[in-house]
């Protein structure tokens, strides 16, 4: 109990810290182009977190999740260029048909696992990005243009200043990870850890696996499908080319794995990293077609072979040695 209770308190004060670092955050930065890239950070933070309950925490290696992401994205432009409606109201409608489409694939799909379920999903994403493409009343290959003058910025979420998005974006992500950090201490988060251990002995103990399992997806795909809702709004465009590219999957997953799989600030470390070295180096290397993707990957791989559990495995290294020490010192006392 104890222990639960200090692991807790270095949580909260690590929450605290990091929301007042990103409510100042914008005060310090000046330039447009490192304001959007935080504004990006944020929005591949919710998709990390996102992916993180299926991927991270069940071990089911999901490489399909940009449909997800899509859906979000088209229904907040269908609802602004066709009805008229505010994000605010079709990212319910995005969430609530991505919760259903997950249900209706993850009773099959979830069948399969390892090898077999990444290329079935992946498969899947590949199969709506030529729907979308060829559907004309999707806006096919040439996509939807929505922006919105006709109304409050509040209302469409389309922020001449940058700032007040990176609020918006800050506020749904602090919610989000209190979300995860509720159901990582959940019994709900202890039995995907037992599924992603070994699914047969944890069925084998009594738990519903297929039952978890799909909850864990549809609970993925409906914060995936959050992040595309708000990206929308942000670029006030959305096409196929754009949001269903089979590498957007792939990016996904590697958010979480270089952050760190089955953790709480894992996604949202991994995210920032990811984000910032692909949009700086693509700014640095514009004239080297690829070059910025060849940095990224050489990164990749050396995290994933000298860091194994993510660049959250450094904090947790040097958070272990500072309690060693803390503790060292009060032993010391009290022999003294």
């Amino acid at each position: 109990m104890i222990k639960r209770l200090k692991n807790n308190r270095i949580f909260w004060i690590g929450y605290v810290v990091c929301l007042v670092v990103g409510i100042l955050l914008p005060k310090v930065i000046t330039s447009n182009f490192a304001m959007n890239t935080v504004v990006l950070s944020l929005i591949w933070s919710i998709m990390g977190i996102g992916w993180n309950f299926i991927g991270g925490y069940a071990g089911q290696v999901s490489n399909g999740h940009a449909l997800y992401y899509a859906l979000g994205a088209y229904a907040v432009a269908i609802g602004a260029n066709s009805f008229g409606l505010s994000p605010w109201v079709s990212m319910w409608i995005g969430m609530a048909i991505s919760a259903a489409i997950a249900f209706v694939l993850g009773k099959p799909l979830l069948r399969l696992n390892g090898a077999y379920f990444l290329i079935a999903t992946m498969a899947v994403a590949e199969c709506a990005r030529v729907v979308f493409l060829n559907m004309p009343s999707l806006g096919g290959a040439t996509g939807i243009m929505f922006l919105d003058k006709t109304h409050s910025q509040w209302y469409s979420l389309q922020f001449k200043n940058k700032e007040t998005f990176f609020y918006v974006l800050l506020a749904i992500t602090a919610l989000l990870v209190l979300l995860s950090k509720y159901l990582d201490k959940s019994k709900f988060g202890y039995y995907l850890r037992a599924i992603k251990a070994n699914e047969t002995s944890a069925q084998s103990a009594g738990i519903n696996t297929p039952y978890y399992k799909i909850l864990a997806y549809m609970l993925s795909a409906v914060i995936v499908s959050l992040a595309g809702s708000l990206y929308a709004p942000f670029v006030t465009y959305v096409d196929p080319y754009t949001l269903l590219p089979l590498d957007k999957s792939t990016m996904i997953c590697l958010v979480v794995v270089m952050g760190g799989l089955g953790t709480v600030a894992g996604p949202i470390l991994g995210a920032f990293v990811m984000t910032f070295i692909s949009e700086y180096a693509r700014a640095i290397f514009s004239e080297y077609s690829g070059l910025n993707m060849l940095v990224y990957g050489i990164l990749v791989i050396f995290i994933v072979l000298y860091m194994p559990g993510g660049i959250i495995s450094l904090f947790r290294k040097n958070g272990k040695a500072v309690t060693r020490i803390f503790s060292l010192r009060k032993s010391k006392g009290g022999t003294e």
